[in-house]
C-alpha cells in the first residue's frame, strides 16, 4: 500500500467537503495546545524542573499561530481550496516551527528576557 496525499487519517472527506473548517482548526489548535501547555509550565516552574521543552512547545505554539494563519489563507485563497493538501501544508508549517524552536530556543527566551527589562526600564522612568 503506497502512500496518497488525497488521504488523511479518515477525515479526508470532511476536509474535502468542508475546507473552510479547516481555518477555524487552525486557529483554534495552536491556542487551545497553549492552555495546558502553560498550565504544564507553571507546574514544572514551581517544583524546579527544567523548562526547555515547555519554552519550545509554548514557541511552537506561537510561531505556528502567527505563522499558520498566514500561510493558510494565503494557500485558501490562492488555491483549490483542496483540505487535504491546506492540513499537510499546516502539519509542514507546525514541524519546521517546532524544530525552528527546539534550535533557538535559548535565544528566543533571551530575546523575550531582554525586551521585559527594556519595558521595566521604560516604566521606571516615565514614573
Amino acid at each position: 500500500m503506497e502512500f496518497s496525499f488525497n488521504t488523511f487519517f479518515g477525515l479526508e472527506k470532511d476536509l474535502t467537503a468542508h475546507p473552510e473548517m479547516l481555518i477555524f482548526a487552525v486557529l483554534l489548535i495552536p491556542i487551545l495546545l497553549m492552555l495546558p501547555i502553560a498550565l504544564v509550565g507553571w507546574i514544572f516552574r514551581k517544583l524546579k524542573f527544567n523548562m526547555y521543552i515547555i519554552n519550545v512547545l509554548l514557541y511552537t505554539m506561537m510561531f505556528t499561530f502567527l505563522l499558520g494563519i498566514l500561510t493558510i489563507f494565503v494557500l485558501y485563497f490562492i488555491t483549490d481550496k483542496n483540505g487535504i493538501k491546506l492540513m499537510y501544508c499546516w502539519l509542514t508549517v507546525f514541524a519546521g516551527m517546532f524544530f525552528f524552536s527546539l534550535i533557538n530556543e535559548n535565544n528566543i527566551t533571551k530575546m523575550f528576557a531582554d525586551w521585559s527589562k527594556l519595558i521595566e526600564e521604560k516604566d521606571k522612568s516615565r514614573r
